[in-house]
């Protein structure tokens, strides 16, 4: 947000307003500690021991589900206009999920991937590398290929793989919670970042959701794009026997965190998820925001 100030007496407020390094600083500031509340710290260590990839793409990773292929078209609308520039891609917090991957290699050369486990990251390198024992991901590369126009889907499907095989650079360690959210030997800047699934999931509390926003929104370029899918108004889901936090978000607090980090909502879609017989206040978000 850009104002005129008279006074020095107005630039802290209008700094508050702006967001951006000063939000940032502000949030970090208020913070007990700056690597979130100790529930979210408590959810970290319950991921690190508990998540199991696999059982996760079996249970939230169906790919014949109507919303989930209503969802990739609406990724690959996003990649295919003109609000998508530039190179280089991160996908932060991919998780065993190459989702993104397969439709943002249309456009990007050079794409990170990068996770806080150990075990995602296996499975991310079990797929690139060939392995026999991956993780198939035919199925939603071959919707890819039909929304892209492959006469043969199948053909279409082989071809986005490899494609995407070739146009990813690596697998990193990531950790939202600390500032620099990457390694320093794989510290970079992208032209535009993406997360689905993750910056909601790794908090349990809107405090420390708009720390890990401001922490991300530092690896997007000046220009650049930070690019957001997630669930608004949940409070918890499951992996198996495991149930993990969820970080309740609400619009309010979700476009207030994007703000902060010094971004501009570009695009911003929500739309409400159907509970038979019952009210429910749980969202499913996507947006694209601008870097001042």
């Amino acid at each position: 947000m850009h104002l005129l100030h008279r006074s020095k007496l107005l630039i802290p407020i209008l700094a508050s307003l702006r967001g951006g390094k000063d939000g940032c600083g502000k949030i970090r500031s208020s913070s007990s500690n700056t690597l979130g509340s100790v529930e979210t710290q408590a959810l970290r260590a319950t991921y690190k021991e508990q998540f199991l990839p696999r059982t996760y793409v079996d249970t939230h990773g169906n790919f014949t589900k109507e919303a989930t292929i209503s969802g990739i078209k609406n990724i690959i609308d996003i990649f295919q206009s003109d609000l998508i520039q530039g190179q280089t891609l991160l996908d932060v917090g991919s998780g065993p999920m190459l989702l993104c991957s397969l439709i943002a290699s249309s456009r990007f050369k050079h794409i990170v991937l990068s996770d806080l486990l150990e075990s995602n990251r296996l499975e991310l390198n079990k797929w690139l590398n060939n392995h026999e024992d991956a993780i198939d991901w035919t199925t939603p590369a071959e919707h890819i290929a039909a929304f892209e126009g492959y006469d043969d889907v199948k053909k279409g499907a082989s071809e986005i793989m490899e494609r995407t095989r070739s146009a990813i650079c690596k697998v990193v360690p990531c950790d939202v919670l600390e500032p620099g959210v990457l390694p320093e030997e794989h510290k970079e800047t992208f032209d535009v970042v993406f997360s689905s699934g993750c910056l909601d999931a790794v908090v349990a509390d809107h405090e420390s959701f708009r720390m890990v926003v401001c922490n991300v929104g530092t690896l997007v370029k000046p220009g650049g794009l930070l690019v957001i899918m997630g669930a608004g108004g949940l409070k918890h889901y499951t992996v198996g026997a495991v149930d993990f936090s969820y970080s309740n978000l609400t619009e309010d607090v979700l476009k207030q965190a994007i703000a902060d980090a010094g971004f501009q909502i570009t695009l911003y879609r929500s739309t409400k998820f159907e509970v038979p017989l019952k009210t429910s206040d749980i969202f499913k978000f996507f947006l694209v925001a601008s870097r001042a």
